[in-house]
């Protein structure tokens, strides 16, 4: 990113790395100031270079998940899937014609990928196996909050049905399941709170050996008080009276599944379970780890992160449209992802291959981009002097960063070298300039004289002038 800490590492000599700052924010400069003009022309001055601020999260997120820190490698992932799959859907769903606009949303992403140092395969490779490992991850906490809000839904029907039943057969059954659930989640809490650890060193063993005796009683109360419950469910459907028929019993079983009762004991239960939770998410959290298992948890948490944001951004938001068409929504939640993840698959791909610069992946993404959008600007029927100047842009921001590149290469990033950079930069959008303002004289004479004129042909004219200019300069 132009601003803020670097997320890369300084390569030394020899490595590539990024393109150093000057070449790289020549590079910056124009697609900005290109997204800038075409956004004024077609009548939204702000919303192409919006897309820059998303591209970036997303990239952000890519180079932190590079990182060996386990929050760090959290961040990422927070940043990186919702973030790119967000950057698609606005290219997907903005009106208007999609080269354009995708044309710019590539551009702004290998502009942020370049300032980031985020396009060789390495990172790519990493990228997708984590981006891979949190969507299932994703998954699995979606599925696990479905069944626990269902878990949930019929504990309280279980519980409003116990209090406000007039049958005591019925109170009672309620009851035991009640009591065997609550008695089961203290069972299951014991494994996650550190009881043995925070006792005195001389007297672990003491409390190890009561705490398993408690935990073999705990289990085999819960078990018993399910299974009573369970199998006094027959008689809820026959007209057996059964407590009733107990002398006394009635009295006592209204008072056990009473509010003041049932309330305490719940309570307890989720009281249990919620310290189990802080204790295993103290633990996990401090513990050093290797990366394979940083990795893992890492994903784990940032599938939880993506739950709640899920229910707290993205389903209030689309409330209007969950009534009427929830499965589009649903779809799109879950398919939006896995077509992200396949398209940094398919770069990844295009790198391997060498259809794609390794290194130089960043300008090599925006100056593509800049093509794209030329080609869109020029189906729109925009002025002949921005598509030439979207081209010619392209070939500034490619050369920029190549250049800066090789500097990279040979001097490492200590060395000052701005001035050369100014001078190779002011260079290139120089030529540039002359061969935009020489296709659109041209451009303006054919129109004027009546022979009419093609913007694809003055962009092959701009392209032969830049490419002459370079051969010239090199």
């Amino acid at each position: 990113m132009p601003f803020g800490p670097r997320l890369d590492r300084p390569s030394a000599v020899g490595d590539e790395g990024r393109p150093r700052e000057t070449s790289l924010g020549i590079a910056a400069a124009t697609v900005v100031g290109l997204a800038l003009a075409t956004g004024f022309v077609v009548g939204q001055p702000t919303f192409l270079t919006g897309l820059g601020l998303v591209a970036g999260l997303a990239t952000a997120g890519v180079a932190l998940l590079d990182r060996d820190a386990l929050g760090e490698k959290v961040v990422g992932h927070l940043l990186f899937l919702p973030g790119a799959t967000l950057l698609g859907l606005l290219v997907a769903l903005t009106p208007g014609n999609p080269f354009l606009v995708g044309g710019y949303a590539l551009a702004l992403l290998g502009t942020a990928a370049a300032w980031a140092d985020i396009g060789d395969d390495d990172t790519l490779e990493s990228a997708l196996s984590q981006g891979i490992l949190s969507y299932v991850f994703g998954l699995v906490w979606l599925f696990g909050a479905g069944i626990a809000l269902g878990a949930g839904f019929l504990g309280w029907r279980l519980v409003d049905s116990t209090v406000a039943t007039e049958d005591p057969t019925v109170a009672a059954v309620g009851f035991l399941l009640v009591l065997g659930a609550v008695l089961g989640a203290v069972r299951l809490s014991l494994e996650g709170l550190p009881v043995v650890q925070l006792t005195p060193r001389p007297r672990r063993d003491a409390v190890r050996a009561r705490l398993e005796r408690g935990e073999r009683a705990l289990s085999l109360l819960a078990a018993v008080a399910v299974s009573v419950g369970l199998v006094s469910l027959i008689f809820t459907t026959t007209d057996s009276p059964a407590v009733a028929l107990v002398p006394g019993a009635t009295p006592v079983v209204r008072r056990l599944a009473s509010a003041p009762v049932v309330g305490p004991l719940l309570a307890v239960g989720g009281l249990a379970l919620l310290s189990a939770g802080v204790a295993v998410a103290g633990r996990q959290v401090t513990q050093r780890y290797g990366e394979r298992r940083t990795k893992t948890v890492a994903a784990g948490v940032a599938g939880g992160g993506y739950l709640v944001v899920l229910l707290l951004g993205v389903l209030p938001a689309a409330a209007g449209f969950l009534v009427f068409s929830p499965l589009p929504v649903f779809g799109g939640v879950l398919l939006a992802p896995l077509a992200l993840l396949v398209a940094v698959g398919a770069a990844l791909v295009a790198v391997r291959i060498g259809l794609f610069p390794d290194r130089a992946g960043g300008p090599a993404l925006a100056a593509a981009g800049l093509v794209l959008a030329a080609v869109g600007a020029d189906s729109m029927g925009l002025a002949a002097p921005l598509v030439f100047a979207t081209v010619a842009g392209a070939l500034v921001v490619w050369d920029a960063g190549s250049f800066g590149l090789g500097l990279a290469a040979e001097l490492g990033h200590r060395p000052e070298t701005r001035r050369l950079e100014l001078y190779h930069g002011v260079f290139a959008v120089g030529i540039g300039a002359v061969a935009v303002l020489g296709a659109t004289a041209l451009y303006a004479v054919r129109t004027s004289a009546g022979t009419g004129g093609h913007t694809l042909a003055m962009t092959a004219a701009v392209v032969g002038t830049l490419v002459l200019g370079a051969l010239l300069r090199g």
